[in-house]
């Protein structure tokens, strides 16, 4: 798997011992939603909106929901597309966590992926998947972190200028604040895959005292 980067958002863990001291506070693999078919079905392609789950097609959380943005006067996603948590891995061979993520694909305009803020995060990460196929010039791209843009295709072809990206998981990693993740497409072989969401955080002092402590143990006892 590869992993991407951003310098300025990035939030680094430290290990110690089998303990990885930027600890996982929250995570978000979609595994305990429903998935219908799927596909979501949207009947408003003209107005700006949050989308809302159909059926079994799920497309918002706790603290998650997806916004469709009009950059096409297209059809939307009204004409059935797939879109929102999926089991189906035939695109990505599997899942990185678990047996679902969630698809992104042939939104007929924009759609943006609106994580909250986690409380106590001082990072985040996630893993994303862009399917090799004819990415065309005013298809876009686009994860912010915290204000911060870790990835903007806009005005680039992503076949020639991000074909690294394409057919592979990609891991992410960006700091604290709000995680927005879009596409802007209008064909149903476009599409992205997002899986693996992890916030982390520093523990709290107890439990740094505990870990130094388990640690001094170990040390001890090497030195018998």
């Amino acid at each position: 798997m590869k992993t991407m980067h951003a310098c300025a958002a990035f939030a680094a863990t430290f290990a110690f011992g089998s303990t990885v001291l930027g600890t996982v506070i929250q995570s978000e693999s979609f595994e305990t939603y429903t998935t219908g078919s799927g596909y979501y079905v949207d009947l408003d392609a003209v107005t700006d909106h949050w989308l809302v789950n159909y059926d079994d097609h799920t497309v918002s959380g706790p603290g998650w929901g997806t916004y469709y943005t009009n950059t096409r006067d297209g059809t939307g996603l009204s004409d059935g597309d797939y879109f929102g948590v999926t089991s189906y891995s035939g695109a990505v061979g599997a899942f990185t966590d678990g047996e679902q993520g969630f698809q992104m694909s042939d939104v007929d305009g924009m759609a943006t992926m609106v994580f909250d803020p986690v409380a106590g995060a001082t990072g985040v990460s996630f893993d994303l998947f862009v399917d090799g196929t004819g990415w065309e010039g005013d298809d876009m791209i686009k994860i912010e972190v915290g204000g911060v843009v870790l990835l903007d295709t806009t005005g680039f072809d992503i076949d020639d200028d991000f074909g690294y990206l394409e057919e592979a998981w990609t891991t992410f990693n960006g700091g604290a604040g709000e995680l927005r993740i879009s596409l802007d497409s209008n064909s149903g072989t476009e599409a992205i895959f997002i899986d693996n969401i992890q916030w982390t955080g520093v523990p709290a002092p107890g439990v740094l005292a505990l870990l130094g402590l388990a640690g001094l143990a170990s040390r001890r006892r090497r030195r018998h």
